[in-house]
């Protein structure tokens, strides 16, 4: 078992989940992400690799990436699912997060390096990859986390190392476009996140639409006689009556 892989089909099954309201597929989501969390922990270090039920090998960036991802997405599946005795994916993210800050993030060029700092002492370079392949690239995936990782928690921290992250692949970006489709995907979402509030009653109907760099929490505290608001940056739409209003904000919000 590879955490990475074993990752991004969790990620796909989430968004299965949210889109064809299978609870089928959540079910497998989840129970996939909670072997990782159950049995990927060696003297409190992720492991990357699980062979006959033994963890091992230092988690890479991908690793970290792609789970920290596949966390956020069942999060947000969960909301339309909303399944009982859940685990809090969100907490779980961010104390992955906070690790992976810990042992891959480099503080003098920014970005995440592809293992860990105690585990490359053998090596004579410390790469930081930026280039798609198999799969996604890493610091690709990171940014994109770190910005819906601040618009769910409010801790603008995130945000201040996405921008840090991408200034730092920027010349790749410019001059190997080609290379890094996925760090292009991180810059549309820092340049155009959405957090979408609604209730309980409405987000079944609007999270299985396709909505790019967009985020969704349930509020039942919103305006009176509305149904959310769709916000970008420092503001925030009129607050939307009916879906067909709600419907029109998400697809302006969503012009490039």
């Amino acid at each position: 078992m590879i955490v990475a892989w074993n990752s991004l089909m969790i990620s796909g099954l989430a968004r299965a989940a949210t889109v064809f309201h299978q609870s089928d597929y959540w079910d497998l989501a989840a129970q996939a992400a909670q072997f990782i969390l159950d049995n990927q922990w060696v003297d409190n270090r992720f492991q990357r690799l699980n062979y006959d039920g033994t963890p091992t090998v230092l988690a890479q960036s991908e690793d970290y990436a792609l789970f920290i991802k596949a966390l956020l997405d069942l999060q947000q599946a969960s909301l339309v699912i909303t399944p009982t005795d859940s685990p809090d994916w969100l907490a779980a993210a961010k104390k992955l997060q906070t690790e992976f800050d810990q042992w891959l993030w480099s503080e003098t060029a920014s970005g995440y390096y592809n293992t860990a700092s105690d585990a490359s002492a053998s090596l004579l370079v410390r790469e930081r990859g930026y280039q798609d392949s198999a799969t996604p690239a890493a610091n690709g995936i990171a940014v994109t986390n770190l910005v819906r990782l601040s618009l769910l928690t409010k801790d603008l921290t995130y945000l201040t190392k996405a921008e840090q992250t991408l200034k730092a692949f920027s010349v790749v970006m410019d001059q190997a476009t080609r290379a890094c489709p996925t760090l292009f995907q991180a810059l549309d979402w820092y340049r155009h996140q959405t957090l979408v509030k609604t209730s309980a009653e409405y987000i079944s109907q609007l999270a299985p639409q396709y909505q790019p760099t967009t985020v969704w929490v349930i509020d039942e505290q919103l305006p009176e006689e509305s149904i959310g608001l769709v916000c970008q940056g420092l503001t925030c739409r009129k607050p939307a009556q009916t879906l067909a209003e709600m419907y029109t904000q998400l697809a302006n919000s969503q012009q490039r």
